[in-house]
C-alpha cells in the first residue's frame, strides 16, 4: 500500500466533530483528521498483514506522519515490526522523540506488551527515555505502569520514580500521578511508605492523593490513609 493510498484511507475515515473533540482533549501540534483510533488499527492490520509481512518494512521506511492519527498508525506498525524482529531501540527512539501528547504516549504503550516478556532489556529503554523529553519521560513512566507494577519490580519502580521527581513539566507529574494510583491500588502498603518518604513536590502528590480518592479499586481506609499524607 503506498504512502498517497495511506493518506487518502485516513482522510476517507475521518469525522470532523470526534477530531474536534480529540483537539481539546489532548493538545497536539499535528493537524487532527478525525479518525478514531480503532479504525487506525484497522488500517495498520491490513498493512501489517499484507505482503506476507514485506509491507511492515516498506512503510517504516518510507512513511513520515505529518498528523496525529498517523502518529498512531506508525506506532502500530513499529509495535509490529518490534514483535516481530525484536527491539530496535534506534526506531524507537527516533519514534518516540517526534510525539507531542500524551495520547500518542498512552495509545503506544499497550502495544508493546511483549515487554513483560524481557523486563530486563526494556528497563534499559525506560532508563534512557527518563533522561531525555517530557513525552519521552511520560513513555518511560507509562511503560512502568503497564508492565512493571509487579511484586518483585515494584521497588524499581519506586526507583525510577525518585529520578523523575525534580522535573515540573505538567505531563511529567501526571504520568507519576497516574504511576503512583496505580502502584496503591496493588501495593497499598509500600506504596504509602514510599509517598511518605519520598519528598514528593506538593502539586504531584495532590494529583496522586486526587486519583487514589477517585479509584473504585481502594477501599475507605486506604483512601483517608492516603489523605493524610496532604497534612505530613
Amino acid at each position: 500500500m503506498k504512502v498517497v493510498e495511506i493518506r487518502e484511507r485516513l482522510i476517507g475515515l475521518a469525522e470532523p466533530e470526534y477530531g474536534d473533540f480529540v483537539t481539546k482533549g489532548a493538545p497536539s501540534d499535528y493537524p487532527v483528521l478525525g479518525v478514531r483510533v480503532p479504525r487506525v488499527q484497522q488500517l495498520a492490520n491490513e498493512i501489517i498483514k499484507s505482503d506476507g509481512g514485506a509491507a511492515i518494512d516498506e512503510f517504516l521506511a518510507e512513511f513520515e506522519p505529518r498528523a496525529r492519527e498517523e502518529m498512531h498508525l506508525k506506532s502500530f506498525i513499529l509495535a509490529a515490526k518490534i514483535k516481530r524482529d525484536g527491539l530496535d531501540k534506534k526506531a524507537l527512539f527516533s519514534h518516540v522523540k517526534k510525539m507531542d501528547s500524551w495520547e500518542m504516549v498512552d495509545i503506544f504503550c499497550p502495544r508493546l506488551k511483549f515487554v513483560k516478556k524481557d523486563r530486563e532489556k526494556w528497563l534499559e529503554v525506560i532508563d534512557k527515555m527518563l533522561e531525555k523529553g517530557e513525552f519521552e519521560v511520560r513513555f518511560g513512566l507509562v511503560l512502568l505502569l503497564d508492565y512493571y507494577v509487579e511484586p518483585e519490580w515494584i521497588e524499581v519502580v519506586f526507583e525510577r520514580i525518585l529520578r523523575v521527581l525534580d522535573r515540573e513539566e505538567y505531563y511529567v507529574e501526571m504520568g507519576v500521578a497516574w504511576l503512583l494510583q496505580k502502584c496503591y491500588v496493588c501495593f497499598p502498603d509500600s506504596t504509602l511508605a514510599f509517598m511518605k518518604t519520598a519528598k514528593i513536590p506538593e502539586w504531584t502528590l495532590r494529583k496522586a492523593v486526587s486519583k487514589i480518592q477517585d479509584s473504585y479499586r481502594i477501599d475507605k481506609e486506604w483512601k483517608e490513609r492516603a489523605k493524610k499524607l496532604l497534612s505530613l
